[in-house]
């Protein structure tokens, strides 16, 4: 029988101060509070890493207390006023209560599904930001000796580039506690506290006033709502995800051969793909950046995410074209990424009040570290689909995300079915790594795109 019990981590020696909220905090905060009191997939971001043999439980707890002394965000209250404002509390010392779960050796239950308990357990609530450290983690250990770490953050301690920097230290700090050497230098990172600083600063705010009348601009082109096409089904939306190892390795590929980037590249996949069920002309567009342009900020554990609000042009006569609005609209995205995102929320209601569900595009893979690995392969025969979320409401009609790792992208897609039948959403999926492969060696005809949509629908096993 597994043995569950908890330890503490402590915490000190870091600065204990208030500030205001960065604007990717302030947006984090007003979507956490738009769908409380359900709880969302997006309120938490999950991991898992090994613990390096030869390690015991203090040494876990060490360098978990280490990254917590080094990382501002993990040690963050944050506090309402009657107002409405918020503010953030920065702790200088602590403690972290952390589960712990001790699997003894004739067991049968697996590490995996301890992980997938963990997880479960660390997402069932939203964190009470006022009272809670917005990390939730467990150690799981066989016979004493730990094996992995699980944890869940809060999307207000960090958006998903944060956590993969997060996950990067906590495996060089095990090594080097592992290995009887010196912990690694922390990376330059800004801090939250001092990045709300620099926002509010005349610079900062002369960043905001131009996103504004860029934001101005693009609502004077927004189309009307996406027309339905089919009865909805129940739960109304449903996502799939499609997990390839052809498709980083077709982007890149069609990048280089595009002399462009992967985020162009996929953005303009996925523009083909909505032509063929969207009429048009104008499709509402969201495009999610990371806003990580300094090495300071590609540090730092922290949500910098911000959504850019912007219109896609669908009519086109040739893929070259969709590439060179994608180029247009990625390069308008990183201009005004960086805004007040209250701000914005006035302009947008005084300009109507009311956005129309559109796409959001979220290219969260290009971020991560690229391979060095050569292979031109792609074997779109490992590809596997799945079918993990279902929910009874959004705020768009299609949510495209990327993910994953240098060598494995998981597209993530979900979908409105009074817009894209359920049969359908698999086969965007499947459709997008086959234009992709297509992309990687030659040029691609819209006509093509729409044949290959058409054929790539897929009936979801599940959901």
């Amino acid at each position: 029988m597994i043995t569950e019990s908890s330890a503490e981590v402590e915490f000190h020696g870091g600065r204990a101060r208030t500030g205001h909220l960065t604007w990717g905090q302030q947006g984090t905060w007003d979507g956490l509070e738009h769908w409380l009191p359900e709880v969302k997939p997006f309120f938490f971001l999950t991991r898992w890493l090994p613990v390096p043999l030869l390690l015991e439980l203090g040494d876990v707890l060490d360098v978990v207390g280490e990254l917590l002394r080094r990382h501002e965000s993990l040690r963050t209250h944050f506090h309402v006023s009657p107002s409405g404002d918020v503010t953030q509390e920065v702790l200088g010392s602590g403690v972290l209560r952390v589960d712990v779960h001790d699997r003894p050796a004739d067991d049968p239950v697996q590490f995996g599904d301890i992980v997938t308990t963990c997880w479960q357990r660390g997402t069932a609530t939203p964190f009470d930001h006022a009272r809670e450290l917005p990390i939730r983690l467990s150690v799981a250990l066989h016979e004493g000796i730990p094996v992995l770490v699980v944890f869940a953050l809060s999307h207000m301690a960090a958006d998903y580039t944060g956590t993969e920097v997060l996950v990067t230290e906590m495996a060089a700090l095990f090594k080097a506690r592992a290995d009887g050497s010196p912990p690694p230098s922390p990376r330059p990172s800004l801090q939250p506290v001092d990045l709300a600083s620099s926002e509010r600063s005349p610079d900062g705010q002369l960043l905001n006033v131009e996103a504004m009348r860029r934001l101005r601009a693009e609502l004077e082109r927004m189309p009307p709502a996406t027309p339905a096409r089919a009865e909805p089904a129940s739960p109304r939306f449903v996502g799939a995800d499609l997990d390839s190892r052809a498709l980083p390795v077709a982007v890149r590929l069609a990048a280089r051969r595009c002399r462009t980037t992967t985020s162009v590249v996929m953005l303009a996949i996925a523009t083909a793909l909505v032509r063929c069920f969207c009429p048009g002309p104008l499709h509402r567009l969201d495009v999610m950046q990371s806003n990580r342009v300094t090495p300071e900020l590609m540090g730092s554990v922290t949500t910098l995410n911000q959504a850019v609000r912007t219109v896609v042009d669908l009519r086109a006569d040739s893929f070259a074209d969709l590439l060179r609005q994608a180029e247009r609209t990625m390069a308008d995205a990183r201009a005004r990424s960086r805004y007040d995102t209250r701000a914005a929320r006035e302009v947008v209601r005084a300009w109507g009040g009311v956005l129309e569900p559109g796409t959001q595009f979220n290219d969260m893979w290009s971020t991560v570290p690229k391979s060095r690995a050569t292979t031109t392969e792609m074997d779109t025969s490992t590809s596997e689909l799945t079918w993990p979320a279902t929910s009874d409401a959004e705020d768009m009609v299609l949510y495209l995300d990327t993910r994953g790792t240098a060598d494995r992208m998981q597209l993530v897609l979900m979908a409105d079915t009074a817009v894209l039948a359920r049969e359908e959403i698999g086969g965007f999926l499947l459709a997008f790594e086959r234009v992709a492969v297509l992309l990687a060696t030659e040029d691609v005809p819209l006509a093509r795109v729409g044949e290959l949509f058409a054929e790539s629908r897929v009936e979801p096993l599940t959901g």
